[in-house]
């Protein structure tokens, strides 16, 4: 009987080593084997906390509010007991909530970063006043001071008015709505065209955000030309009233030629593709043209008579020149080309070249590997220049041999 009750003791204190440290962990927590972590926080208003109160990080439960007690300035201080291990960063701050509509509070610890340094026991949690939220007792005395201070008598005149504003008007509403689901889903379909217009648009305003000063320039200009528009306010009139009997002459002009502006228009059609094509050499043509009239005027002299001649003395005494065959290429074509080693020009006496597809061999290359050899062009050297003389002076010839004069 005796070893029956031993044993009993026995296994009654095994199970109590193993329960009993279960039921303490379960009512007290983690602080019920371990010291836990204590934060005090200084507060102009407690808001009626009391020890117990739930503390939370985040919204995760971590310990309760240990004490609460007024130090000798009056100011509410306030310890916080967390378990054991938690980590709060040391920019933390502490905030108190109502956890229910009930009005049952709760400590929320809120972290502003997610690293370290962390608090130790013993250090201070800010708890700034401006951080706090409004309490439910506050906000339901505010809500009831609302209530009362709202007319009864007008809100019922308001809803008078709102009836008669939108009485009958059940079809129009149905119908802005309809309208207004129709242009919904046609802006859906046009969402591409809309986003590279909206896209547009903000680069314009950027470009003209980046022009500021000629923008404005701009608009000073357009404002000078409204001005003098509007002093030129009399010679419109004027247009105005003769303006009809123009365009009725103008009218008449084109209706007379109506048919031939087709085919100008489809000339243009044709001439257009040639010059463009041809822009570079336009331009090139329009800036060397003038120079080179400049130049030509170089040839006109003056003998001892006193007359005028132009000589082309240089141009008639200038010798053949070496030329080749060569494909030419269409225009527009800039790609470089490679140069052609195998043509030579012959040594000729009084053989010049001219040209970028007629210049010497490249490398002192001389005559080696020469396969394709130039021919000259172009009249021969001569002796003395050929002085060709003005219409002026043939008509002075001719005139002398018809009365006799000498020849």
């Amino acid at each position: 009987m005796r070893r029956l009750v031993v044993v009993q003791l026995a296994i009654f204190a095994a199970i109590a080593a193993i329960v009993v440290p279960f039921g303490v962990r379960y009512v007290a927590g983690p602080q019920g084997f371990r010291t836990p972590l204590l934060l005090n926080a200084t507060m102009t208003d407690a808001f009626g906390l009391t020890a117990g109160t739930s503390v939370t990080v985040r919204g995760v439960q971590v310990g309760t509010v240990d004490a609460v007690w007024l130090d000798r300035d009056g100011t509410a201080m306030v310890r916080l007991a967390l378990d054991p291990g938690t980590r709060i960063p040391h920019d933390s701050i502490m905030t108190i909530g109502m956890g229910t509509a009930a009005g049952i509070q709760s400590v929320d610890i809120l972290p502003q970063t997610d690293t370290g340094p962390y608090l130790a026991s013993g250090d201070t949690i800010a708890a700034p006043a401006d951080r706090q939220p409004v309490q439910m007792d506050r906000i339901m005395g505010d809500t009831a001071q609302l209530v009362k201070g709202i007319d009864a008598q007008s809100v019922r005149e308001v809803g008078t008015e709102l009836s008669n504003a939108f009485d009958g008007l059940g079809p129009g509403l149905a119908a802005l709505i309809d309208n207004g689901a129709d242009i919904s889903r046609r802006i859906h379909r046009q969402a591409g065209q809309l986003q590279l217009l909206i896209d547009g648009t903000a680069d314009l305003v950027t470009t003209m955000a980046a022009q500021h000063d000629p923008f404005v320039r701009g608009m000073a200009a357009s404002a000078r030309l409204a001005t003098q528009l509007d002093g030129s306010g009399p010679v419109f009139l004027y247009l105005t009233d003769h303006a009809p009997a123009t365009l009725n002459s103008l009218q008449r002009v084109l209706d007379t030629y109506r048919g031939t502006f087709g085919a100008t228009l489809a000339n243009l059609a044709t001439v257009m593709p040639i010059i463009g094509d041809r822009t570079d050499s336009l331009q090139t043509g329009l800036s060397t043209i003038p120079k080179g009239l400049q130049d030509l005027t170089s040839i006109v002299k003056h003998d001892a008579t006193g007359q005028t001649r132009a000589d082309f003395s240089l141009i008639a005494t200038q010798g053949p020149v070496c030329n080749y065959d060569v494909d030419r290429r269409a225009i527009g074509d800039v790609s470089p080309t490679q140069p052609d080693l195998v043509m030579y020009c012959p040594p000729a006496p009084d053989l010049g070249m001219r040209g970028a597809v007629n210049a010497p061999r490249p490398n002192d290359l001389g005559l080696q590997h020469s396969q394709t050899p130039g021919y000259p062009i172009g009249p021969p050297v001569v002796d003395d220049p050929v002085k060709i003389p003005t219409l002026a002076q043939l008509v002075y010839k001719w005139r002398s041999i018809l009365k006799g004069g000498p020849q």
